[in-house]
C-alpha cells in the first residue's frame, strides 16, 4: 500500500511526461505549442505541491524535451530546475484561492522563462505565438490538473 501511495507522488512527472508526448506535434496556426505547453504542469505542481517536483524528475523530463525537439541537450533541464529553484520564492506572493492572481502569475513566469529561452536559442516570433497559446490554454490544463490532484489528496 505504501507503494502506491509513494507512486501518486510522482503524478506531476507524469503529467510532464504526457505534456511533452503529446504536445510535442501539437500546433495551433502552424504554431507549436511548446515550449510553453511543458511550463503549465512545472508553473502548477510549483505552486501547489513544490515537494512533488524533485529536481531529478526535471532533469530528466528536460533532457526528454530536448532529445524529442532536437534542442542541445541540457538546456530545457537547466530552465526547468532553476524555475524549480526560485519557485518557492515566489510561491509566497500567489494565494491558490485567488486564480486570476495564479493566471496572471504564470503569464510573468512564462514570460520570463521564454524570454530567457529565446535568447539562449535564438527564438524568433514562434516562442511569443508558443507563450500567447500557453497563456489561452492555462485555465484549461490547471483545471484537468487541479482535479487530479483533488483525487491524489485523498490518498497521499
Amino acid at each position: 500500500m505504501k507503494f502506491i501511495i509513494n507512486s501518486l507522488k510522482l503524478l506531476p512527472l507524469f503529467t510532464l511526461l504526457f505534456i511533452i508526448m503529446m504536445g510535442s506535434s501539437w500546433q495551433i496556426g502552424g504554431s507549436p505549442l511548446m515550449p510553453a505547453l511543458l511550463l503549465i504542469p512545472v508553473y502548477y505542481w510549483l505552486v501547489y505541491h513544490p515537494s512533488w517536483l524533485p529536481l531529478g524528475g526535471l532533469f530528466l523530463m528536460g533532457l526528454l524535451y530536448d532529445s524529442l525537439m532536437a534542442h542541445d541537450l541540457g538546456l530545457t533541464s537547466f530552465f526547468l530546475m532553476l524555475s524549480a529553484l526560485l519557485g518557492p520564492s515566489i510561491r509566497s506572493y500567489l494565494r491558490p484561492d485567488k486564480f486570476p492572481l495564479i493566471w496572471f502569475g504564470f503569464g510573468v513566469f512564462s514570460g520570463t522563462y521564454l524570454l530567457f529561452y529565446g535568447l539562449v536559442i535564438s527564438g524568433d516570433f514562434v516562442l511569443f505565438v508558443s507563450w500567447i497559446n500557453g497563456i489561452i490554454l492555462y485555465p484549461l490544463v490547471a483545471w484537468i490538473l487541479s482535479h487530479l490532484h483533488g483525487r491524489i489528496q485523498k490518498y497521499v
